[in-house]
């Protein structure tokens, strides 16, 4: 007589897949726990580590009081409109990066809150692979968790580039027109919120024609979300531009 092997029950197989989600759900836990530990300092320091970079390039802290109110919409409108209610990342916008990346088989696509470029330019490697994204994506949320809105942006408009050897909105307000942060007007500000995606590539100084082609791009973004106007964003694009060096327009 052939004896049959029994059939493993329905039971059986839901108690071990049950384990297995379980040993998952633990080993995600440890490596959280580990890299959290790893990088707590680090996030700690955010303030210290943006100070250190501006003494090194001898650019002045400004506080957000001290920055134009224009700047600040005029950046968040370009660089991170849900900057106010994200989690430091935006799905969104990650996803479509990953997308597209997936697509052309490059790191092409940023995707990148306000929170992110601050946790790229001061924690991370400007080398773009797929465990910094990763890393980034984890840091920007430890962050948005240990520090407010306000101080974020703080650090942000402190430690960003904005072309021609300038970093944070202090030296490149006196830079480019010449005046404190605060004075900047509605045609500066739009002008120099549309610089972090490609400093030198629309450096007012050497590229003209199009940092104001960005500027337009800027100004379109600050419609879009209802902070001005179509008449106003048309005047703000007409008027000149004092630049401290070079070209005015």
């Amino acid at each position: 007589m052939v004896h049959q092997k029994p059939a493993d029950s329905p039971a059986s197989h839901s108690s071990a897949k049950a384990k297995w989600v379980l040993g998952l759900a633990a080993a995600s836990a440890v490596a959280l726990s580990v890299f959290y530990a790893a990088n707590w300092s680090a996030l700690t320091h955010l303030q210290r580590a943006a100070h250190a970079r501006l003494l090194a390039e001898k650019a002045p802290w400004t506080s957000l009081p001290q920055v134009s109110p224009w700047f600040v919409k005029a950046l968040i409108a370009t660089e991170d409109r849900t900057f106010y209610t994200n989690w430091g990342i935006s799905f969104q916008g990650t996803a479509r990066a990953a997308w597209v990346d997936v697509q052309t088989g490059r790191f092409t696509q940023g995707g990148s809150t306000i929170t992110q470029q601050l946790i790229r330019n001061l924690m991370l490697s400007p080398v773009k692979t797929i465990p910094r994204k990763v890393t980034g994506v984890l840091l920007s949320l430890m962050a948005s968790d240990l520090y407010s809105k306000k101080r974020i942006l703080t650090l942000y408009v402190n430690e960003v580039y904005l072309g021609d050897h300038t970093y944070g909105i202090g030296q490149a307000s006196e830079h480019y027109f010449g005046i404190p942060a605060r004075q900047l007007t509605l045609p500066e500000a739009s002008l120099l919120a549309g610089l972090p995606q490609a400093p030198s590539l629309y450096d007012p100084l050497v590229h003209f024609r199009l940092a104001k082609e960005r500027q337009q791009e800027v100004l379109n973004s600050m419609v879009q979300d209802h902070m001005l106007s179509p008449s106003q964003a048309k005047a703000a694009y007409r008027a000149t531009l004092p630049l401290k060096h070079g070209q005015s327009a």
